[in-house]
């Protein structure tokens, strides 16, 4: 589990990127004449995480903490390993992907770490016991905002 958790964290942070806007989509790329599953389970295969994205609307998988409060937005990636877990999901602009950081302090979740990566982008690391939690906020060339959730046990 524990070499699993750093590849989800990763892969997540690294679609993260990609699809921010910052770099060019690599999802426009690969489903360009390819159906949706066909990537997912090519995905699946090599890497051995169950991993939902198409870009226009994955979902969580089924296992999400119900305990950790998640942005309501479209989904474009989303990956369960063992007890860990990421996602990425568009929100209409920055101040929508900032109340991620509100949504877990009101969980009862407490802050632990921040970030600041500059105008427009940040992270910040909360824990309540059960789960580690880290969010990635940044906001797209388009003025929508990105919202990158890494999620692992406590311990």
């Amino acid at each position: 589990m524990r070499r699993t958790t750093p590849a989800i964290a990763a892969l997540g942070l690294g679609l993260a990127l990609t699809l921010s806007g910052c770099f060019a989509n690599p999802l426009e790329q690969l489903t360009e004449g390819l159906v949706e599953g066909g990537v997912e389970q090519l995905i699946e295969d090599q890497t051995g995480v169950d991993v939902d994205i198409d870009g226009t609307g994955a979902s969580l998988p089924d296992s999400w903490p119900a305990d950790v409060p998640t942005i309501d937005g479209n989904v474009i990636f989303s990956a369960a390993a063992n007890e860990s877990f990421t996602a990425a999901i568009t929100v209409p602009n920055l101040a929508a992907a900032e109340q991620a950081f509100t949504d877990l302090l009101d969980a009862g979740y407490t802050q632990t770490a921040e970030l600041q990566l500059g105008e427009g982008a940040a992270s910040r690391s909360f824990e309540n016991g059960t789960y580690n939690v880290t969010v990635v906020i940044a906001e797209n060339g388009d003025g929508t905002g990105q919202v990158q959730y890494s999620i692992v046990p406590v311990g």
